[in-house]
């Protein structure tokens, strides 16, 4: 199945000259299967080591630590492995693993993910905080609630705080309260489009990407308002319309002023992600963009890696006012 003419048109407006043509191809090339360790359960050099017993083929990929990959002919040796079958390894792809190394979240924080199901950013971040940290994990579809739930209490993440509920209000209940917040925005997905499954791009129209952008500006609103004057939080999505990305963030900016700052994505700087890692736009068909912008980062799907899109903020001083309320509507 071709990928729809209008996503095809703005592709090539968004990715650099000279590589939309690997881009494109992208879509309909094997895919690397990546994982990473559940160190919540299991030493990962133990892990890493039984499954090179098992003559599974892993590779780490330089630059994003805990991050491994086996090439699409050894996925099955994986997903039959025993480390597999005892939950020590959790299948997720290299570019989903970014987010939370962006973060930096240290032992000890207090992390709000915002849009947690199913539940892999936090597990990740679970392990990042350690026993002393916290994650306040958010859904608000029951039955992603339900699997994110599950999918937390198999990685053993006793330090996740499940909560079902709207995102885009979770800060009146404890505003300003959090080091670390990940807004891993619901997107159009445009990063995991394939040829081959068009399931992956029945339900992508332009009308769409408006549809997100609307719910995205107002959860990275919100997880702004959660976060504490000094604290970081990361936006991110797996897809590549400027609208949901560059555009969300911009209308945070243009929301709280110098309270925030786009500061470096804190991607990695070697190995594959920072060969495929470029700036964030300035401008989308005419309409410009804050400079700060250029300081988002877009991930340009290959083999191993996913399309996706990360931004970090710096926040600097409070957003909400002493009445609990927005101080810069």
């Amino acid at each position: 199945m071709p990928l729809p003419a209008p996503f095809v048109e703005r592709l090539e407006q968004i990715v650099p000259a000279g590589r939309f043509d690997a881009v494109l191809a992208s879509f309909e090339a094997p895919v690397s299967t990546g994982f990473r360790v559940n160190t919540l359960l299991v030493p990962e050099d133990e892990t890493v080591e039984a499954l090179r017993g098992e003559s599974v083929p892993v590779e780490a990929v330089a630059g994003v630590p805990g991050a491994y990959a086996v090439p699409s002919e050894g996925r099955a040796a994986l997903l039959a492995s025993r480390p597999y079958a005892e939950g020590h390894v959790y299948v997720q792809n290299v570019s989903s693993q970014l987010p939370p190394h962006a973060l930096a979240a240290r032992e000890g924080d207090r992390v709000l993910d915002l849009c947690a199901a199913p539940g892999s950013k936090t597990g990740q971040l679970s392990a990042l905080v350690g026993a002393e940290g916290e994650v306040t994990a958010v859904e608000k579809v029951r039955p992603r609630f339900y699997k994110l739930k599950a999918n937390v209490y198999a990685q053993g993440a006793t330090n996740v705080l499940p909560w079902m509920g709207n995102g885009a209000v979770y800060w009146r209940r404890e505003p300003e309260a959090f080091d670390r917040v990940l807004v891993d925005a619901p997107c159009s997905t445009e990063g995991r489009f394939r040829t081959h499954d068009p399931e992956t791009t029945a339900y992508w129209s332009p009308r769409k990407v408006k549809e997100m952008r609307s719910k995205q500006v107002k959860l990275l609103w919100a997880g702004i308002q959660a976060l504490k004057p000094g604290g970081t939080l990361v936006y991110s999505t797996c897809t590549f319309s400027p609208e949901e990305n560059e555009g969300v963030v911009a209308k945070a900016l243009r929301t709280f002023g110098d309270a925030i700052e786009v500061v470096d994505a804190g991607l990695p700087t070697t190995g594959p992600v920072a060969a495929q890692a470029v700036p964030g736009l300035t401008e989308w068909r005419g309409r410009p963009f804050p400079e700060a912008a250029a300081n988002t980062r877009r991930v340009l799907p290959n083999g191993l890696l996913e399309g996706f899109f990360v931004a970090r903020i710096a926040k600097h001083a409070s957003t909400v006012d002493q009445n609990g309320q927005n101080g810069h509507s």
